[in-house]
């Protein structure tokens, strides 16, 4: 499968849009960031850049988030990093610890009962759905993550 540059170009887009407040399927713009909005956000980078939800798609070689192995999602993030070009990789390696930051401050107001706890809220691992395409992104791109995958 290779990534089309124009579908790469509006997931970069769409992510950055949806991380400063989730663009709802119904038509508003949400106010307040939301776990599971912000989990939508993070998974849908890839699928956006494989052409999902607007024009030509490439999503017969996508590998959903859900119920894949962290081997296999990995696979397909090194090669969208390798159809990417040098603007986009390092606006997606910003995106990713943008993600992570958000993330971090998220998992704070919890601790500090500013926020309900979420199941939309998981751990930075492999073996969950999030953490996954989190840490799967951050090695196809060559992201440090400060956070370690605990």
């Amino acid at each position: 499968m290779n990534f089309l540059t124009a579908n790469i170009d509006r997931a970069i887009v769409m992510t950055q849009y949806d991380l400063r407040g989730f663009a709802h399927p119904l038509g508003y713009r949400e106010e307040e960031r939301h776990p599971k909005s912000f989990h939508a956000a993070t998974c849908n980078l890839v699928a956006f850049a494989a052409g999902l939800g607007h024009g030509r798609s490439t999503d017969e070689h996508l590998v959903s988030s859900e119920g894949s192995s962290y081997k296999d999602y990995l696979a397909m993030c090194k090669r969208l990093a390798k159809d990417c070009d040098l603007s986009q990789r390092e606006a997606i390696q910003l995106i990713i610890q943008d993600i992570v930051k958000q993330w971090e401050e998220m998992k704070v107001e919890v601790a500090d009962g500013k926020r309900e706890p979420s199941a939309y809220l998981q751990p930075l691992k492999k073996t969950s759905e999030w953490g996954k395409v989190v840490l799967a992104l951050a090695e196809a791109f060559e992201v440090k993550l400060e956070q370690a995958a605990a």
